[in-house]
């Protein structure tokens, strides 16, 4: 309704599909042995329009990062032979 009445943007939304449920300190423990990375991120980064861009919104956020994650993008992305 927002939208349609002017309030909002179509590209102020994001909608996510699907999600994976941790209990128990399951997530903790991926953490933990390197499974998973947390950082913390910009909203506008977050909500950036994805179509179109030269790489992978993830890839930017990880070279945000900088030092080891950084280099982690750069050796994965460098496996890609879709967006070379």
């Amino acid at each position: 309704e927002g939208v349609l009445a002017g309030k909002y943007k179509p590209l102020d939304f994001r909608f996510f599909i699907g999600h994976t449920a941790y209990v128990g300190g399951e997530l903790d423990e991926a953490v933990r042995l390197g499974k998973y990375q947390p950082v913390a991120c910009s909203r506008p980064l977050v909500l950036k329009q994805c179509i179109q861009l030269p790489k992978p919104l993830w890839h930017e956020v990880l070279e945000f990062c900088g030092g080891e994650l950084k280099e982690i993008s750069k050796l994965e992305f460098a496996k890609r032979d879709d967006l070379q």
